[in-house]
């Protein structure tokens, strides 16, 4: 069975420099092989956003049955 470990990363649109934060921190996770499965916008205007990200952890049965 694959499992995956999660992150939750929030961003407020609103606020300077916060686009190229969030820029930063998506090459960061993304080179870590995390990969965005959503983004949900919210707060006032949709000026937050709040972006799930996924990375599936290696299959340790295989370890299990060596």
């Amino acid at each position: 069975m694959k499992k995956f470990e999660h992150e939750v990363l929030d961003f407020d649109l609103t606020k300077k420099d916060q686009h190229a934060a969030m820029a930063k921190a998506l090459t960061e996770w993304g080179a870590a092989g995390f990969e965005v499965v959503s983004v949900v916008p919210h707060g006032q205007l949709g000026g937050r956003v709040t972006i799930f990200l996924k990375h599936e952890l290696p299959d340790d049965t295989k370890s299990e049955a060596a």
